[in-house]
């Protein structure tokens, strides 16, 4: 297994194991503790490292990749919200989730051969809250920690809103309060990491929920991925984000849906003035990648709306005018009877989206592209 995982069959709660309140706490003087700390343990999106014994995270769709050997393993974490895939030599061996009752140690796989096994634990939901924290492994007391599998060469970022999020994409009903769409998010099967997968890329999700370009889907202007664009934890202003540590090849950049919702009038329409204030944010952003990853290559992607699939296009037209070859314009298209939870999209409508996306990344050839 690397870090990124095979593809797989669509999976829901109702046919994997949920792991946490039915999994057996790990007894610490039965198990060996290996800090969060250990060069073994690999970290993939934006960890706030601060405190290395004690990394915490607010991004959605963060994961991280160990090697071990033994015949179980488990977490220490202090999250009691969110959803975690565990992958065990890269099949899904199940879905965590903390209990919270007592010390927060957790045994999330057991029964296992007592040979060396890959581990992957990736976040599946987002949330707006205060940041979590990892603090390690668990081993068999005989077990040993081991590196992972080298990293794919390949990278893409992938920033945007709910979509890229996978919000509710295992969802079987068109409405869901808040906090009931975290357990049917599961941001591995959504198209960002499946688009990931098929290139055989390591990646991050650099995504929230309601937000837009511009402004979020409210029309508050203050409400924008770019606003949060520089942060390592998502709902904090610090500390910044080192875009040294970690630079794509490929950014795809999804947004726009939010911003129509924000801005269109009673009609359903947008001004052009409102248009313009769009295409000028879209601008910035895109000066704003070229200087934190020199040489990045930008796939600008319109979803289905037409005013989204208007106005980036003539972005993207507009940049390559001027000499700029580094960015390119792709879209996705609506499918009809594909979106649950509050109109987002199925497992299913994501991996239409994602085939769809692939095609135009290869046919544009933009992982071959020089953007000198």
């Amino acid at each position: 297994m690397t870090e990124s995982v095979p593809a797989m069959n669509r999976l829901s709660l109702l046919g994997v194991l949920l792991l946490g309140a039915g999994a057996l706490r790990a007894a610490p003087e039965r198990m060996t503790f290996v800090p969060a700390d250990n060069p073994s343990i690999r970290y993939f999106g934006r960890w706030d490292m601060t405190d290395p014994l004690r990394p915490r995270y607010s991004w959605p769709g963060v994961y991280i990749c160990a090697g071990f050997r033994g015949t179980r393993i488990g977490v220490r974490i202090l999250d009691t919200t969110d959803y975690f895939n565990v992958y065990v030599d890269g099949t899904l061996h199940g879905v965590f989730h903390g209990t919270g009752k007592g010390a927060p140690d957790y045994v999330v796989a057991d029964s296992l051969d007592d040979v060396p096994h890959t581990f992957r634990f990736s976040r599946r939901n987002i949330t707006f809250e205060e940041p979590y924290t990892f603090c390690g492994l668990l081993l068999d007391a005989g077990g040993e920690i081991l590196a992972p599998p080298p990293s794919p060469a390949r990278k893409m970022e992938f920033i945007g809103d709910s979509f890229v999020a996978a919000e509710s994409d295992e969802a079987t009903v068109q409405t869901l309060g808040w906090e009931a769409r975290f357990p049917v998010t599961n941001i591995d099967m959504g198209f960002a990491p499946r688009i990931a997968r098929h290139f055989q890329a390591q990646y991050v999700t650099t995504c929230r929920s309601g937000a837009g370009m511009y402004c979020d889907w409210r029309g508050n202007v203050n409400e924008t991925v770019p606003a949060r664009f520089d942060r390592t934890l998502m709902e904090s202003s610090l500390p910044k984000w080192d875009f040294t540590k970690w630079v794509p090849e490929i950014a795809v950049v999804s947004l726009g849906l939010n911003d129509f919702s924000g801005l269109k009038d009673s009609t359903g329409k947008v001004s052009e003035i409102k248009s313009g204030l769009f295409r000028a944010a879209y601008r910035r952003f895109l000066g704003t990648l070229r200087t934190v990853y020199p040489g990045v290559r930008i796939v600008a992607v319109a979803a289905y709306t037409p005013w989204i699939r208007d106005n980036v296009s003539k972005i993207v037209e507009e940049e390559q005018a001027s000499g700029r070859h580094d960015v390119f314009y792709a879209r996705f298209d609506r499918f009809e009877g594909g979106y649950v939870g509050n109109g987002h999209p199925t497992v299913g409508t994501h991996g239409r989206m994602a085939d769809q996306l692939i095609a135009q990344i290869e046919a544009l050839h933009v992982f071959e592209h020089n953007p000198e």
